[in-house]
């Protein structure tokens, strides 16, 4: 009888265990020792910045890559840790909406709504708002005029709404204890290679609000009141709400918009420190 057993529970075993560490068709993930459907996730949504557009290697020294790699490294049990970059260069906060909230919305129902635990998305990361917030370069082009007043205050409706709805639905889904950690910008403009670098006095009003003339919260505000509303960590690249930015002429590109390789390593140092906090 005990013979039988084990002819029928053997290969039923292996079966299942093959089952288990099968690879899998989903390129979303980076691969380790246990199976995608057994091991923890990084979720990062996000634009260009979040993709690693302006990195010599997006792929690696990206901020999203470094952070994750922080995070690996941080782990007692180096334990591994799942990358799932949703990021895509040009989003905006009403595209993100529709086309990463949903993706995102799943994968953490997916694995933080199970009763395996140790599937869970761990840290969540969004960067949003700086093709927003270059929209209004043009309009703003002659200085702070009431054309240019007009455009910051509707751009300003608009990513405000927006941001508010992706932490909220990206909270419910996520749980109160998960990490989300978002970024405030730094001034893209003031790379003396940018065509833009004459604006780059307004750009510091437009992220950081100045009291004259007439916007006395910049975008930069609204990330931080908004995430903390939805009791999410900031990490922040002007500290204190103060220009000169962590990010300086040396590490950006002097496209008037993104970071270089230098950048993306602070950058990634913020999400760090946020995520310590």
């Amino acid at each position: 009888m005990r013979r039988l057993l084990l002819f029928v529970l053997v290969p039923a075993v292996v079966v299942g265990l093959v089952a288990a560490f099968a690879p899998t068709s989903d390129t979303t993930y980076s691969c380790g020792w246990w199976p995608p459907q057994l091991q923890r996730e990084y979720l990062a949504l996000g634009n260009s910045l979040g993709y690693g557009v302006g990195a010599s290697d997006p792929a690696t020294k990206g901020y999203v890559p470094l952070f994750h790699d922080l995070l690996e490294s941080k782990d007692r049990w180096h334990r591994p840790l799942l990358l799932n970059n949703l990021s895509i260069p040009g989003a905006t906060s009403t595209s993100l909406i529709a086309q990463q909230l949903p993706a995102a919305l799943a994968e953490l129902e997916a694995r933080n709504g199970d009763w395996w635990h140790f599937n869970d998305v761990t840290v969540v990361t969004v960067d949003i708002g700086g093709n927003d917030f270059f929209t209004v370069v043009g309009p703003c082009a002659g200085g702070f005029t009431p054309a240019c007043q007009a455009a910051v205050a509707a751009m300003f409706a608009t990513f405000s709404a927006n941001f508010d709805y992706i932490l909220g639905e990206l909270r419910t889904a996520a749980g109160p204890d998960t990490p989300i950690i978002v970024m405030t910008y730094y001034n893209a403009l003031v790379n003396p290679g940018c065509p833009y670098y004459p604006l780059a006095s307004l750009g510091n009003i437009v992220l950081e609000g100045y009291p004259y003339p007439y916007l006395p919260l910049g975008a930069n505000d609204l990330i931080r009141s908004i995430a903390a509303a939805h009791d999410a960590e900031v990490a922040e690249l002007v500290p204190g709400g103060v220009f000169p930015a962590l990010l300086g002429p040396s590490n950006l590109q002097p496209d008037c918009l993104h970071a270089n390789d230098s950048g993306y390593a602070i950058i990634a140092d913020a999400f760090a420190d946020a995520y310590e906090d």
